[in-house]
Parts: C-alpha cells; sequence; structure tokens
C-alpha cells in the first residue's frame, strides 16, 4: 500500500497541466584549451609578456617577428591548440547559480548554486566526467600552453515539457575538471540529454595565456623549507612563528608553502591565507580560492600574496 507522502505525489501528478520549463545555468564560466607544443615554442615564449597579443592576433601579423619552430597559433584560433584538453561552459562552483521559470505561470519555481555539494544536498545527481590535470598525468619535461577566457552571463538555457510537478531529483549534471577548473559540460533531466548551447549569451571579461614545462616527478616541497624565508612584520615574529606552527588545529603540524603572490595562481581549488590587495590589515584571513578568483564569505576579493599547504591536512 502506498504511504501518504506518495499518494499525495500522485493526486498532484494527476492533476497537475502539463507545461514547459526552462533550465538555465548563469554566472562565471568561459572556456579553456590545454595543449602540448614543441620545445622550441617554449623556450621562445617563456616568460614573454606579450603572449597573449600573439594567441589572438589574425592575418599573420607575427609571420615576421616569431621563428617558425615557435609558431604554435594559426590566425588567433588559440582553442584550436587542446590536444590535452578543451571545455566551455558555466562553472561548477557556488557563485554561479542553475534556476528553473515555469513557462506556464511565468514564475521561478526552482534556484540553487552550482556547488556540487549543494547540488547533491538538493538531490541533484552530478557526473565527473573526466579529470585533466597536465601536471599529474603528463610526463616529466612535457612542454605546456594554456589558454583561458573568462566570461559572464547565461552559458546554458533549455526547454522540457513535463506532465508532473518538477523535481530536482529528476535532474543530473555532468561536469569535467580542466586543471583546476570545474566547467559544466551537460544537463539531463528524467533521462534526457537536453540542448541548451542555443542560449550562450555572455561577455567577455579577461584571457589569460601561459606555457609551462612540466616538472613533478622528484619535488617535494619539504625538501625547499630550510629555503623559504616568510615575510614577518617588524614585532610580530612571535605571532608569525604561531601561525607557521599552526594555523589551527587541523592544520596544526603541516608545512605551509611560502607567500606567493597573486600573479601566481594557485594549482588547486581551496582554502588558502591571503593578504588582501586594498587593505592595511597586516594578518592573514582565510578565502577559497575557486579556480578563477578568490571569495570571502561568498565576495569576491581581490588579493596581493597567498600562501597554502604543501600536502594534505590530515
Amino acid at each position: 500500500m502506498a504511504s501518504k507522502k506518495q499518494h499525495k505525489k500522485l493526486i498532484n501528478a494527476l492533476r497537475f497541466t502539463p507545461r514547459d520549463i526552462e533550465i538555465s545555468l548563469q554566472g562565471y564560466g568561459g572556456e579553456i584549451a590545454i595543449g602540448r607544443i614543441s620545445e622550441e615554442a617554449y623556450d621562445f615564449w617563456e616568460g614573454r609578456d606579450d603572449l597573449a597579443d600573439y594567441a589572438t592576433a589574425w592575418d599573420g601579423e607575427w609571420d615576421e617577428t616569431v621563428p617558425p619552430e615557435a609558431r604554435f597559433i594559426n590566425d588567433g584560433s588559440w582553442y584550436d591548440v587542446d590536444d590535452i584538453c578543451h571545455e566551455s561552459g558555466c562553472e561548477a562552483d557556488g557563485a554561479c547559480t542553475i534556476t528553473v521559470d515555469d513557462l506556464l505561470d511565468n514564475r521561478t519555481i526552482w534556484e540553487n548554486s552550482l556547488d556540487i555539494d549543494s547540488l547533491n544536498a538538493h538531490g541533484v545527481a552530478t557526473d565527473e566526467q573526466d579529470r585533466v590535470r597536465p601536471n599529474e598525468t603528463e610526463p616529466d619535461g612535457t612542454y605546456v600552453f594554456f589558454g583561458q577566457n573568462f566570461e559572464k552571463g547565461c552559458f546554458f538555457s533549455a526547454r522540457v515539457r513535463i506532465s508532473q510537478p518538477f523535481d530536482p531529483s529528476f535532474l543530473r549534471v555532468m561536469w569535467q575538471d580542466c586543471d583546476g577548473w570545474r566547467l559544466i559540460t551537460g544537463v539531463e533531466y528524467a533521462g534526457e540529454e537536453l540542448d541548451g548551447s542555443g542560449a550562450y549569451s555572455t561577455t567577455g571579461k579577461s584571457m589569460e595565456f601561459n606555457v609551462y614545462r612540466v616538472e613533478r616527478d622528484d619535488w617535494d616541497p619539504r625538501a625547499e623549507l630550510e629555503r623559504i624565508e616568510v615575510p614577518i612584520l617588524e614585532g610580530e615574529e612571535m605571532w608569525a612563528q604561531e601561525a607557521i606552527d599552526s594555523v589551527s588545529e587541523t592544520w596544526q603540524g603541516i608545512y605551509l608553502t611560502p607567500w606567493w603572490p597573486a600573479e601566481n595562481r594557485p594549482v588547486r581549488r581551496g582554502e588558502y591565507e591571503v593578504l588582501h590587495a586594498n587593505s592595511n590589515w597586516p594578518f592573514p584571513q582565510r578565502a577559497r580560492w575557486t579556480g578563477t578568483r578568490w571569495l570571502q564569505d561568498g565576495v569576491m576579493i581581490d588579493v596581493k600574496q597567498w600562501r597554502g599547504l604543501t600536502e594534505p591536512a590530515k
């Protein structure tokens, strides 16, 4: 025999007027491409500040200044250098939102952040389809190009015909981790994969390009500790040493990295100690690195320096 809850759900379904709903993903995201390049291209472009100009240039305007062996992008198509990873979409992040609108009643019937844990807590199934980390998966000595385009807006919107009340447990969100950047690759409802790419409407915010050499086999961060000099403000020696020894009970006994400038972005998402760029407050604070920006209590902040753990907290 059906329970009262099941009986009520059945009655509501029988009384329900079929309608269209619209499922949308908004917030931050963009496109990322990671690919292998030659040693000659790496040697030429490493450390230069005009890589972005070359990566987005058209009509062969760099042909006279870049030697043939260092050319690996054609007519601004940086996104084609992608034999390691290539993805685009909305971030699977708490700063982004999934919205469900009832088109018959012209109202929003469900909304939630795109944080994976939050989606799971509301019954939404999530599926990490792939995880690509060149520093972990590529052979030592591989030369890599990294290109990233940051955007803001609507990344996905699709209509679905439903014959019973909307249920978030019917949703499935697929995503991929590209070098720490979680991007949503697809959405299903009631087992049907939705095509929402036609509603892609975003504004470009910034771009980032880099080349690097994979060096990971023999590196032990603890072996570098004797050569690390952590900046200590005058009069704060005891406090600084206490912070290094035990930032909290959770971090006690865990080694910390040196302070890194903001342009050296963390490789992994997570919690870090930071110094604010727009504040004279001299003491570190906690902030979360999403893979693209710094958040503190859900608010985006500017950071001038950061440091983290050299190994996972126990």
